[in-house]
């Protein structure tokens, strides 16, 4: 089974504001859920189901009781594991109900409000969405923006246009 379920039992018992609330709340067990500490808890077979709820429940100091049942649910069939994956889907079901989308430009330089302000525009544009792009550096020589909610990836890197060049010199000969 799907942890998709879960993400549709939640939105079909909420309203959009309060799973906005709850996306904020366990957002940052995307990040924690790496941590070798945390994974060695959760998947412990020596820890109750209970201790692991409370555990995260104490980490993330939940007190919205559809989450902390939430939680109580997917440790009794034995889910908790999947909560990256569920946080996820929460993100795009919201993205899909508001309409509004969080992407990210990666680029070595920083571009400027205005450039990033004509990529946003376009791509908001092109998608008939709302599209929010946030900067992030990388140190390829290229630029790369990425919408996840929306499965778009559009890359261009330096090395691809030279290399595009050099074999459209060699056909010109």
């Amino acid at each position: 089974m799907s942890i998709k379920k879960y993400v549709k039992a939640l939105v079909k018992t909420t309203t959009k504001e309060h799973l906005e609330v709850i996306y904020k709340a366990v957002e940052p067990i995307v990040s924690i859920a790496k941590n070798r500490k945390y994974r060695l808890i959760i998947l412990s077979p020596n820890i109750s189901k209970e201790e692991k709820v409370k555990f995260i429940a104490e980490l993330l100091n939940l007190e919205d009781e559809k989450v902390l049942n939430l939680l109580k649910t997917l440790a009794e069939k034995g889910r908790l594991t999947e909560l990256p994956n569920f946080v996820k889907l929460l993100k795009d079901v919201i993205a899909d109900l508001t309409g509004d989308y969080v992407g990210y430009v990666y680029s070595k330089e920083s571009l400027s409000e205005v450039k990033l302000a004509e990529i946003e525009a376009k791509l908001s544009e092109r998608f008939s969405k709302n599209i929010k792009l946030k900067q992030r550096h990388f140190e390829k020589n290229g630029i790369q923006v990425y919408v996840d909610s929306l499965n778009v990836e559009v890359a261009v890197y330096e090395n691809d246009i030279k290399a595009k060049l050099i074999k459209d010199i060699i056909r010109a000969i």
